[in-house]
């Protein structure tokens, strides 16, 4: 299992695949298995850079404060020791967020950027749900963490598809690091950068998942597309947060389809 120590800390990350760089950013609770459905096929054009932020998955997971810009400098650490000098960052939900940060830091490492599932700002209802999961965490409760994130990550349908699925997936929620997640809780209630977007000149592709509850696209996706200059905005149909999960190909595609046009 490849590790690398940067920036104080042991950062897990793997490689597959060759050619123009990407690397992909999980969401706040997940690790490199959650692109599962990308990892295979961004890889057969392009070299797919999977990592684990701190405090996820198989990296280190230190005390004391998180922030995206620790996590920002923790992933140019990474880059600057794998020789990598410039990505097309992929992201959903606090990996997008983390994207969004990285780009206004290094904008210099950056060829583009996809932003899916994302936010800028803490918006009150936001606030409300990630104050429920933040509280699910200090109590280190698996069944409650479960019950209080499941319903506002996937749409209903989705729910009802895959309910013996998710029921399955209960087990794993006793493994978890619940210390860790309140830190990166914490690092994501932080946010506030929606005056500093129209800084970020890459070209951006934005996703939204049309029946997102906690990130809804509108407005916050919206939000992105009218002070990012010359993004482009893609809202997937009958889809909750995880849209990589939910609508794999209609994500794959966009996203696909938008380097194409900037990798000849």
């Amino acid at each position: 299992m490849p590790q690398m120590k940067v920036n104080g800390i042991n950062i897990y990350y793997e490689m597959h695949g060759e050619g123009e760089p990407l690397i992909f950013a999980n969401g706040v609770f997940a690790n490199t298995l959650s692109w599962f459905n990308q990892t295979p096929v961004f890889s057969k054009r392009y070299k797919v850079i999977l990592y684990d932020m701190r405090g996820q998955g198989q990296s280190d997971h230190p005390e004391g404060k998180y922030s995206f810009d620790l996590h920002a400098q923790d992933q140019k650490e990474l880059l600057d020791a794998l020789g990598i000098d410039q990505v097309h960052h992929i992201g959903i939900s606090y990996g997008s967020e983390l994207g969004l940060v990285f780009t206004l830091k290094y904008p210099e490492r950056v060829k583009s950027l996809t932003v899916c599932s994302g936010v800028t700002h803490i918006g009150a209802y936001l606030k409300q749900v990630s104050q429920l999961w933040r509280g699910a965490c200090v109590q280190a409760d698996p069944l409650m963490f479960f019950y209080a994130t499941v319903p506002f990550n996937f749409s209903e349908s989705y729910i009802e598809k895959n309910e013996a699925l998710l029921e399955q997936s209960k087990e794993r929620y006793s493994q978890f690091d619940y210390p860790a997640f309140v830190r990166l809780m914490d690092a994501f209630l932080d946010l506030n950068i929606t005056d500093q977007l129209s800084e970020i000149r890459v070209p951006t592709c934005i996703i939204g998942g049309e029946q997102d509850l906690i990130k809804p696209p509108y407005p916050y996706s919206m939000t992105m597309h009218e002070m990012i200059p010359n993004s482009e905005l893609h809202i997937i149909p009958e889809t909750g947060h995880v849209v990589t999960w939910e609508k794999p190909h209609e994500f794959n595609s966009i996203v696909l389809g938008f380097l194409d046009k900037l990798i000849t």
